[in-house]
């Protein structure tokens, strides 16, 4: 579910920290891509079905040539344009039209990893190493060819940068990468501040990630084995980018008296190799320093303000206009032609537009159709009906614009889960201690609230239908397969009359001790879940009520968590009501913002997640587990979850994982699953859904559930 224009995910931190790296995801509604994958793809190469076809006219009934631009009006703006910097959706979207990887996905399947711009690939048994060779003939759009050095540049420079941009370090995605290596030189993973500068720059390149075997080979080395890792390199943050270009660009850039910066290597010289370490230390010597004291310096493209020639992709970028956050590609006239030659950018010029105001996208977009224009637009979902008829969803499910001209896409179903985290060990955030009263201690009061919603109806009535009840914490297809089986159901269900029992069993027979958050049982009278009273009079309610108050919030906007929590809080305030409980469940609206730092605080008792929600950062179930069921996780951690046994298949889960275990991976994935879904610490709500709007004078979309850029449109290079 694509909800206005909240940005929205999390990052996978290391579990054992509660720290939370929030990053800008536009999950509107017109996102096209997501990530999906599947594992044990030891050997690829180029010998498959690559795409669908493009072609190069479209028809629209009128027997015209295919369309010369397309404009994307969308309701996020730029961030960073650097690969290697970027981790936000709107950044992804235009990198993957200019930059590529090693591998990528094969057309609309996204559990398919091929070669891209290797020809082939292999993995070792034990998962320790990776061999790539590279295709013939490929250049950079600034005449370099692409060779092994470019890769050693590329992954370097990621590992190098350590997830840095110019305002932090660790807020990006050079993590994914670096859970390969030594986690003590990811601060994104060792939660711990480093210590920038050459001796860094040195132990990580002492890593020996990338070794050059030859021209066009090389041996990737790793230390920590990862079912996943052809999905962790087919991806923006794994692309690849023009060594030359980019050292040029930025070492001018970073010279600049203005930044104050004192570079060991302003002048490169040597091998190609060792010009490429005197780039990384010139990068760390910005780092902390200058113009950047708590972040590192800025790469030229992240703003490309001039353009991009950095990328072997089908376009470059033309012009970025900060002001204005407008953004236009050029196709790559002597772009190579994807791994089955049968890529070709058709349409010369893509714009990107932001254009906040939803009346203002929809006028444009009518006026586009009208006048044979193509263009592209985001529609939240309160605004699907603007552009859809409701009739023909909700009966036939089916998106049938009403707007002549105009074709809408899906909807599609991402990998995400919208849920509501219900915390306990909360505290007190002006005095910083434990609140006596942790109704969320109690499991009893847990299905009490889970019981007390419909999820069905209101995806029906306030969710346009636009999203999948969510039975689970991992969404139905995630890799590995088996780990979403049907017998995973939540232990709740809609139910007021169960409600009522769980409420009275809880108030008869109240729970005054339970574990804090490290796991050990907590001293005695730190805690007290008294409410209501021990004994009902004759009839059948309380006399002098113990009153007790649980705050619940959503974000500021949010009406599909609004309905969810507001129907939760009429079922139980309606049961207490009948008892004379004193129990009472109060719903609060509050900026995103400052909801989701109070909730990583663990300040406040539950929350309505999908102001976030989560959203694959690769491909696989323990980018889910890891964050939203293992103890010490980003929910977890300041949620006061912290048992034993989860705590061991988590271990379970990771050593299957390192060992390359795919059987013993998934019981343990579906353990973890099934215990979290027992203890009902989490409401999972939905499976959210997405679509696409967009004038029908294009042809050729297609939609790939595995590619990162959830949230943007497609990969242009299909378009005619």
């Amino acid at each position: 579910m694509a909800i206005g224009n909240v940005s929205r995910r999390l990052i996978l931190v290391n579990w054992s920290s509660t720290r939370a790296v929030s990053k800008a995801v536009a999950a509107v509604a017109i996102v096209v891509i997501i990530v999906i994958a599947g594992v044990g793809v030891y050997f690829m190469t180029a010998n498959k079905t690559l795409l669908p076809p493009t072609t190069t006219t479209s028809s629209s009934g009128t027997g015209q040539p295919g369309v010369q631009s397309i404009t994307y009006e969308t309701l996020s703006s730029i961030q960073y344009l650097d690969p290697q910097v970027s981790y936000d959706i709107y950044g992804a979207s235009v990198e993957q039209n200019v930059y590529e990887p090693l591998l990528w996905f094969n057309g609309t399947n996204g559990q398919e990893v091929i070669p891209w711009l290797a020809q082939s690939y292999s993995i070792a048994s034990d998962g320790k190493t990776m061999t790539a060779s590279l295709r013939e003939g490929i250049k950079f759009a600034d005449g370099e060819q692409l060779n092994s050095t470019a890769v050693y540049f590329s992954y370097n420079r990621l590992l190098v940068m350590d997830g840095s941009a110019p305002v932090g370090h660790g807020t990006q995605a050079s993590w994914i990468v670096q859970q390969l290596l030594d986690p003590s030189l990811s601060t994104t993973l060792c939660s711990c501040t480093q210590t920038y500068g050459s001796e860094y720059a040195k132990k990580v390149l002492a890593e020996q990630f990338v070794e050059i075997t030859g021209p066009l080979s090389v041996k990737l080395h790793i230390m920590t084995p990862n079912s996943a890792l052809p999905f962790l390199l087919a991806n923006l943050w794994a692309n690849f980018v023009a060594p030359d270009y980019v050292m040029q660009h930025d070492i001018a850039l970073w010279s600049k008296p203005s930044n104050g910066y004192t570079l060991p290597y302003p002048t490169l010289s040597g091998g190609v190799t060792d010009q490429m370490d005197q780039y990384f230390m010139d990068y760390q010597a910005t780092c902390n320093a200058g113009a950047t004291p708590k972040g590192c310096g800025d790469v030229y493209l992240s703003s490309s303000v001039e353009g991009s020639l950095a990328g072997t992709g089908p376009y470059t970028v033309q012009n970025v206009d900060t002001a204005s956050n407008v953004i236009t590609l050029a196709a790559n006239a002597n772009y190579w032609g994807g791994p089955y030659g049968n890529i070709h950018p058709h349409i010369q010029t893509v714009t990107y537009k932001f254009v906040p105001d939803q009346t203002t996208r929809e006028i444009d977009l009518r006026n586009a159709a009208a006048s044979g224009q193509a263009m592209v637009i985001d529609v939240t979902p309160t605004n699907i009906y603007d552009v859809a008829d409701r009739t023909t969803w909700l009966q036939e499910n089916k998106l049938q614009s009403t707007l002549n001209g105009v074709t809408i896409y899906g909807p599609y179903t991402q990998y995400a889960t919208l849920f509501i985290p219900m915390n306990t060990n909360v505290t007190n955030p002006y005095t910083g201690t434990y609140y006596k009263f942790q109704p969320f201690a109690d499991l009893r009061l847990r299905l009490a609230f889970a019981d007390s919603v419909n999820l069905t109806q209101i995806n029906q009535r306030v969710n346009n239908n636009l999203g999948t009840v969510a039975n689970n914490v991992d969404p139905p297809g995630i890799p590995p397969a088996g780990t979403n089986a049907a017998s995973l159901q939540p232990r709740y269900s809609y139910n007021p009359d169960e409600v009522q029992k769980l409420l009275l069993d809880a108030m008869m027979h109240p729970l005054t001790q339970f574990n804090t958050a490290d796991g050990k049982a907590a001293p005695v009278g730190t805690f007290d879940n008294t409410f209501g009273c021990v004994t009902l009079n004759a009839n059948n309610q309380c006399d002098h009520p113990v009153p007790q108050n649980i705050p619940v919030v959503y974000a500021t906007g949010d009406t599909v968590d609004e309905a969810i929590l507001n129907q939760i809080a009429g079922t139980i305030n309606s049961a207490s009501a009948n008892y004379n409980m004193g129990l009472t469940v109060q719903v609060t609206p509050l900026p995103c913002g400052q909801m989701t730092s109070e909730a990583f605080s663990g300040q406040v008792y539950a929350w309505a997640e999908a102001c976030f929600g989560w959203y694959d950062d690769y491909p696989f179930a323990l980018d889910f587990l890891g964050p939203i069921l293992s103890p010490g996780g980003i929910y977890t951690g300041p949620g006061g979850w912290n048992t034993k046994e989860m705590a061991n298949y988590w271990a379970e889960a990771q050593q299957a994982n390192a060992q390359q275990d795919m059987p013993k991976l998934v019981q343990a994935i579906s353990s973890m699953q099934a215990l979290g879904n027992d203890q009902v610490s989490d409401i999972w709500t939905f499976y959210p859904a997405i679509y696409m709007v967009m004038t029908s004078n294009v042809q050729g979309f297609y939609f790939n559930p595995a590619i990162y850029t959830t949230g943007e449109p497609q990969y242009f290079a299909a378009l005619s």
